[in-house]
């Protein structure tokens, strides 16, 4: 967890120092590492395991005080979104698994699989658009395949990651076989 923090702060300097896209690209790679361990840092604050405040978009507001910080909003958002994901499939959901939301409680299981779900992918889908709006588009393309590298070497590891990683690998078949149809029309 605090290597999260480590990659996070190296992925905010990069950004902040230089305004080289190469330099960008690097930045989102590394806020993307940190992205995918990094809601687990409810674990060292008074917050409980699966906070609702660390498992949610509410991280990226860091990203929102400074424009030279969209790059790390893109990978930060991204890892989330793969760590989410994976929370979305654990053993069981009950205690430990459920997400807690400060003077509510547990969101119990139904409740915690459609915070997780619906996270998961605001958090994936806000870092795809966060990263095409921050690099040219060849750039935003192989960092892309880098944190998708990123992403599968998450989910092979961590608990959930397998059907997280078929839920993806699903969805981005089905983009791939969607612009090919429209491309062969």
């Amino acid at each position: 967890m605090l290597g999260s923090l480590v990659w996070l702060v190296v992925a905010i300097l990069l950004a902040d120092r230089s305004p080289r896209p190469a330099v960008q690209a690097v930045a989102v790679v590394c806020a993307g590492l940190s992205g995918t361990t990094l809601p687990d840092l409810d674990l060292l604050l008074p917050l409980g395991h699966r906070s609702g405040l660390t498992h949610s978009l509410l991280p990226l507001a860091l990203a929102l005080f400074a424009t030279r910080w969209r790059p790390v909003m893109a990978g930060l958002a991204i890892g989330i979104g793969l760590h989410l994901a994976a929370d979305t499939f654990p053993n069981a959901m009950r205690g430990f698994a459920t997400v807690k939301l400060p003077g509510v409680g547990s969101l119990g299981a139904t409740g915690s699989y459609a915070w997780l779900g619906m996270q998961a992918l605001a958090a994936t889908l806000a870092g795809a658009v966060l990263l095409a709006a921050a690099l040219p588009i060849r750039l935003a393309l192989v960092t892309a395949a880098a944190l998708a590298m990123v992403g599968i070497a998450y989910l092979f590891a961590t608990d959930g990651g397998w059907p997280a990683l078929a839920v993806y690998g699903a969805f981005g078949w089905l983009a791939i076989r969607r612009r090919t149809v429209r491309v062969a029309s």
